[in-house]
């Protein structure tokens, strides 16, 4: 039978896919299980989506012959969108899974531009929801109280105490820490962490005032900086590539540089090419962490080397954690007495203990309700062998369980 537009509305589209020998998702008799999945793929913030088609391949692939709960075994089905880097945007999308595709759980990934809109989205529908890449404290003081909606990441506050273990390794005395903050909640976070740090260890601390994102001239504030020998940065990517090229024109160069947000990327690092050289950033995830995924088993050193040699490029610290959503969701979903039963998924969610490729989690007991905490670490980049920047983890206080891979380096 051919499959005309006539056959879709006279006879539906499941009827219309079953004359032709396709099969439809069997969302009528529930069962199928509908993930939602959003993320920036587009626009300013589009780099912590560039590992995404890998994530969604293999999640896809190891979620192929669906998830058996109880006696019965579900379809599943992920809807990715895209948050296009905007939060009115990610609030639509997430409408939009809700409403359109029935999404049984929504994930959501990347800076509070995404994570916190989308959250607020499914608490108001009363839908569960698991984020990530997102500093706990910005996420749990959203408008919306948490009750449906999940958070696994580190904290701004956990961060900043990694990076200040690198921070009194520099030789000497009392330093001078020049703080880079844009105006957005990362920079003011960074800005009230640093700041409190800087006064615990009687060090002073040079604020860069609150820029704004897209910034084209930064002589102001490198004049500013001008005798300080540790750098603290929340830019993102591309104001940190004019920031620091400016910075060596104009011959400002700390002892080091601390960058969170802009420098979690190796594509930044290879167009900055030797400028890269032993800048820190956090790194929440590498191939290195001794974890797998539960989806399949796949290490966490097959998966970056999955990523290499499908894409030619680098390894991405987001690449963990998009795939621990998936991880998250199939094991509360499992845990659930009802999986479509969307009181008993939340319930399950925040019952939740286990282990994913990204290390583990716990969302029974965190710094704040219904988050779980994941260690942070802190790496430099330097290049390897192949050419390529890659981090090279410095700082495991939190997690010894994972190794260190070599000695800081000053600038």
């Amino acid at each position: 039978m051919e499959l005309t537009r006539r056959t879709l509305l006279t006879g539906g589209l499941a009827a219309g896919l079953t004359a032709c020998g396709l099969k439809a998702p069997d969302t009528a008799s529930g069962r199928t299980i509908t993930i939602g999945y959003v993320s920036p793929q587009t626009g300013g913030l589009a780099v912590f989506g560039e590992s995404n088609a890998y994530v969604l391949g293999a999640v896809r692939k190891a979620l192929a012959k669906g998830v058996k709960i109880g006696t019965t075994t579900y379809e599943v089905r992920v809807v990715a969108k895209d948050s296009q880097s905007n939060a009115a945007r990610a609030a639509q999308v997430a409408a939009e899974l809700i409403r359109n595709d029935k999404a049984d759980i929504v994930l959501a990934t990347s800076t509070p531009d995404t994570t916190n809109p989308v959250s607020d989205q499914c608490e108001a529908a009363g839908v569960p929801c698991v984020a990530t890449i997102c500093p706990w404290e910005i996420w749990a003081a959203g408008g919306t109280a948490r009750n449906y909606s999940f958070l696994h990441f580190v904290g701004t506050e956990q961060e900043v105490g990694v990076f200040a273990e690198l921070w009194k390794q520099v030789p000497g005395g009392e330093h001078v820490i020049a703080g880079l903050w844009p105006n957005d909640t990362d920079g003011d976070l960074y800005r009230k962490f640093v700041t409190a740090k800087g006064a615990e260890l009687g060090w002073k601390v040079i604020d860069s005032g609150p820029y704004e994102d897209g910034t084209q001239d930064f002589s102001a504030i490198i004049s500013k900086f001008d005798g300080t020998d540790i750098l603290q940065a929340t830019p993102i990517p591309p104001d940190w590539v004019t920031f620091w090229r400016q910075a060596h024109q104009s011959r400002y160069t700390p002892k080091l540089a601390c960058v969170a947000k802009a420098m979690l990327f190796s594509s930044v690092a290879d167009g900055l090419g030797e400028l890269a050289e032993n800048l820190v950033a956090g790194v929440w995830w590498a191939p290195s962490f001794p974890y797998r995924s539960s989806l399949d088993g796949t290490t966490a050193q097959a998966f970056a080397d999955g990523y290499r040699s499908t894409t030619g490029r680098t390894w991405t610290p987001p690449m963990g954690f998009n795939h621990a959503l998936f991880e998250i969701a199939v094991a509360a979903l499992k845990g659930a007495a009802d999986p479509k039963d969307r009181a008993a998924l939340r319930a399950s969610i925040a019952a939740l203990k286990g282990e994913a490729i990204s290390g583990r989690y716990d969302f029974t007991q965190g710094p704040s309700k219904n988050v779980s905490l994941a260690p942070d670490l802190a790496g430099q980049w330097r290049r390897g062998g192949d050419g390529a920047y890659e981090l090279t983890i410095v700082e495991n206080s939190l997690d010894p369980s994972i190794p260190l891979q070599g000695e800081l380096e000053l600038l």
